[in-house]
């Protein structure tokens, strides 16, 4: 494997290095980072805002506070996957959660959106996004590069099929991670 977009990003914070080492394009400053969302879907079905203007940022549950993003700091998405929980823990603090196994029918044939401003950023099957594997690093690539623009609402909703829903005996739970690149003015 290539580590050729290492090098070119080692070479980038370099360069930086008179602005503090962090890597810039013009006055923009960029981080790496990861968002993360875990949700009970135990009995969904329907289309489901996954957030709100509710939503509140609590680590083991969700690093998003809202929906929307603080004034300065953009998000451009570059990657994404949906693990499992494996435990049915009612409790989202307390599940383990993994790429392997299978999703619930209802799960697999659901479409997610992001949506802002009139605009659909992403729009895929979650079957494109929940890639079994013996690794934790299979992300889906998103070649798009969907910016999530600061101080506007955006949505983040799932769609199930019409007449199908999560089995409603346990709970289910699920885990959407983003890789992104912060962009903060």
């Amino acid at each position: 494997m290539s580590r050729k977009t290492q090098l070119l990003s080692a070479v980038s914070t370099l360069k930086a290095k008179e602005q503090g080492g962090v890597p810039k394009i013009g006055r923009v400053s960029l981080t790496d980072k990861t968002l993360y969302l875990n949700v009970n879907v135990k009995g969904q079905g329907g289309t489901i805002a996954l957030i709100d203007v509710n939503t509140k940022r609590e680590v083991g549950v969700t690093n998003l506070d809202g929906n929307r993003l603080n004034a300065g700091r953009d998000y451009i998405i570059d990657g994404m996957r949906v693990l499992r929980g494996t435990t049915g823990a009612s409790n989202l603090r307390n599940e383990n959660y993994s790429q392997t196994g299978s999703l619930d029918q209802a799960l697999q044939n659901a479409e997610i959106r992001i949506k802002q401003n009139g605009n659909i950023l992403l729009d895929m099957p979650m079957s494109d996004i929940f890639n079994p594997a013996s690794t934790a690093e299979v992300f889906r690539n998103i070649s798009t590069s969907p910016l999530i623009q600061s101080n506007m609402e955006y949505e983040f909703e799932i769609e199930y099929p019409k007449g199908v829903s999560v089995s409603a005996a346990a709970d289910l739970n699920i885990r959407f991670e983003f890789r992104v690149h912060q962009a903060k003015i």
